[in-house]
């Protein structure tokens, strides 16, 4: 949806965060997604007319999402891995049985296809935080299955067509708070190829 002023003040007010990622973060994409949208944060803070900021990230959001713009930038598996790179096509399919093995459905309200970057994300972050909980339970066997599902949705999916969502959006975009979130989104992705392999290995070696 479109960023309203609640959400950008949420942001705002985790710019310590992203201060204290981009000092921390050894990947690139991922430092220079937090210090664009540091940026962008302060940005918005200096701007006394905050109705003027939000009409323009509207139009935006708009012209990016909404195809509206003369570079869509569209948010589904499907358009980029499909056959015929159209809504519903194999891709979709194949969210669907993963999201099966969890009973994981995707809120109602939420009208977009299950295979949209925002519940796959949402999926992800379920299989990160089924993990977490097999860590402190010191349930390894669990955890380390939970991983290798991350891995393989990793592999299937995110990284086969995120990258290619965020170079495009980076690209159509003028504002520094959607080339921020392109960049932040994109490092991520990347830094979870490489992470989520070394700790399978790691919890592999604990007896």
């Amino acid at each position: 949806m479109e960023v309203d002023e609640d959400f950008l003040r949420t942001v705002s007010e985790t710019k310590t965060l992203f201060k204290q990622l981009a000092e921390s973060a050894e990947e690139e994409l991922l430092k220079d997604g937090c210090l664009t949208l540091s940026d962008a944060i302060k940005d918005f803070e200096e701007d006394v007319d905050k109705s003027s900021l939000l009409t323009d990230l509207a139009s935006e959001y708009a012209s990016l999402f909404l195809n509206v713009g003369s570079s869509p930038v569209y948010l589904v598996e499907s358009v980029y891995l499909g056959k015929h790179h159209l809504l519903y096509e194999e891709p979709y399919f194949e969210v669907l049985e993963a999201y099966k093995t969890f009973g994981f459905e995707k809120s109602p309200e939420f009208k977009e296809p299950e295979d949209h970057l925002a519940v796959e994300l949402e999926f992800m972050a379920k299989l990160i935080d089924l993990t977490m909980r097999s860590i402190d339970e010191n349930n390894l066997e669990y955890a380390k299955g939970y991983l290798n599902l991350q891995k393989e949705f990793l592999d299937d999916h995110l990284i086969k067509w995120v990258p290619q969502l965020c170079q495009k959006l980076e690209e159509a975009s003028s504002s520094k708070f959607y080339k921020g979130l392109a960049k932040l989104l994109h490092g991520f992705i990347k830094v979870e190829e490489q992470f989520v392999p070394f700790i399978i290995d790691k919890i592999s070696t604990v007896n």
